[in-house]
């Protein structure tokens, strides 16, 4: 399985939380011509000092959350609702 894209959606901003909200949906060829859009749910802080920008933090901890999943292949999105830092 390989990425071949990725980009956020459905953004929203908790501002007494001062975090983001967003659903970042990745493009993943599963093989042999296949590919799927896999949609995950993420969070992180608005201001992270010294930190990647905003959206490479999002996309960042979708990826991690798909990689550390325990399940070959796309999780069900259920199983995808950990908030990630």
């Amino acid at each position: 399985m390989r990425i071949l894209s990725a980009r956020a959606t459905t953004i929203r901003v908790i501002r007494a939380a001062r975090s983001v909200e967003a659903v970042i949906v990745l493009r993943l060829d599963l093989g042999d011509g296949k590919a799927v859009d896999h949609r995950v749910p993420v969070s992180a802080p608005i201001a992270a000092p010294g930190a990647a920008p905003l959206k490479e933090r999002l996309i960042a901890s979708a990826k991690l959350i798909l990689a550390m999943s325990p399940v070959a292949g796309p999780v069900e999105e259920a199983v995808m609702t950990r908030n990630a830092a």
